[in-house]
């Protein structure tokens, strides 16, 4: 489900052309990678609070996460 609500950000951002944020889109990449080393079958991934996705995140990361990532993250939460 987190996957598909990071494509429809993904999708919304490269649509509005306008105001198409690269920062963002690269945010979007990076954090598409990090899920995917996460097998959704036997880990339970925690959408309900921002703090505790961005620990798994930069866990998967090994570093912190970027300030475009960071506010990525928090804008998957709220919109879950």
């Amino acid at each position: 489900m987190i996957q598909t609500k990071l494509l429809l950000i993904e999708y919304a951002t490269v649509n509005d052309r306008i105001a198409q944020d690269h920062m963002k889109l690269q945010a979007i990449r990076g954090i598409k990678e990090l899920l995917m080393k996460i097998d959704f079958k036997a880990e339970v991934v925690p959408t309900e609070s921002s703090s505790k996705l961005k620990k798994l995140l930069v866990s998967l990361k090994g570093s912190l996460l970027t300030k475009s990532e960071d506010k990525l993250v928090d804008e998957l939460v709220k919109n879950y």
